[in-house]
């Protein structure tokens, strides 16, 4: 890894991530994206994903600014606008400390965004996966399992039912490889790959808190670099929340002890508008509505699998 340049180490890191984040919004399917008005834009080597009705920063993203070409201001304002001209008041974007040009952070100020907390970015080669022991048992999933998956990330996540079907779309499809850690029979622990050329992208990490602190997660990492190195991956890229003394990230230490190296504490520009009240009130009233029609259908699925 030391021959990589640090230009190079952030386009393996954001474009990994980007893929990643764009493949995986775009599974999302159609009873998902019409009602929350989901949506994906491509701006050069920039990656836009919304979702309108939620309008959360974390998921209308701006990714790989600056990143392979310089930024100009024309295309941070098309990525803005696209968020804009949805509806969109909250949303991030992502700057690794290597974006050109260096005038960037001044151009978002500029727009109304304000510095948030850093993202850990990391990254590792093609050593081989660590030894990591757990009681727990480690299972490649397919679709037949996707809700099973979804049944963690929703509590972790402190997402809504509504969100069901947005959080088990990927599950099978082309490129994605996703894992359970299980208890006996019991799903307690999720985590994924998205495996893109020779780059393999980590995340979906969740575990419930009473099973957490037994070695799951760490052994997912290991799952998922051994799988990884068997289908040619030879840069894994991850990240997390920035470690430090006053807000301790158990995950940062989970990818240390995986091997994985910081390449560098990534910057979230945020630009936060208070929701008004009528648009807080409808936003309700479509979760709400959302979220008994999926567990509605997911109940119905269960009651049917139990007749079989």
């Amino acid at each position: 890894m030391s021959d990589l340049t640090p230009e190079k180490i952030a386009e393996i890191n954001e474009f990994g991530e980007a893929e990643a984040h764009a493949n995986y919004f775009l599974c999302a399917p159609p009873e998902f994206t019409n009602p929350f008005r989901l949506g994906v834009k491509r701006i050069g080597s920039v990656v836009v994903t919304m979702i309108p009705e939620y309008d959360e920063a974390i998921l209308n993203r701006i990714l790989g600014l600056g990143v392979g070409e310089p930024a100009t201001e024309a295309i941070l304002d098309e990525a803005i606008a696209f968020l804009e001209s949805a509806g969109c008041k909250n949303y991030v974007a992502q700057i690794s400390p290597m974006a050109q040009p260096a005038q960037l952070p001044k151009w978002l100020a500029t727009r109304g965004f304000k510095l948030g907390r850093n993202w850990a970015k990391m990254y590792r080669g093609s050593e081989p996966a660590p030894v990591i022991s757990t009681d727990l048992r480690v299972e490649k999933i397919g679709k037949e399992q996707a809700d099973a998956f979804a049944d963690v990330t929703i509590p972790v996540w402190g997402y809504p039912p509504a969100a069901r079907p947005l959080l088990k779309c990927n599950v099978g499809e082309p490129g994605w490889h996703h894992y359970l850690a299980l208890d006996g029979k019991k799903p307690v622990s999720v985590a994924a790959m998205f495996v893109n050329g020779e780059t393999g992208w980590l995340g979906f990490a969740s575990t419930l808190k009473k099973y957490r602190k037994r070695g799951g997660q760490g052994a997912m990492f290991a799952r998922r670099i051994q799988d990884g190195l068997a289908l040619g991956v030879n840069w894994f890229v991850t990240e997390t929340g920035e470690d430090t003394p006053e807000d301790p990230n158990p995950s940062y230490h989970n990818m240390l002890r995986s091997g994985f190296k910081l390449a560098y504490l990534r910057r979230n520009y945020v630009h936060l508008v208070p929701m008004i009240p009528i648009r807080q009130v409808r936003r309700v009233a479509l979760v709400a509505a959302y979220s008994l029609k999926f567990e509605w259908q997911r109940l119905m699925q269960q009651e049917n699998a139990g007749y079989r």
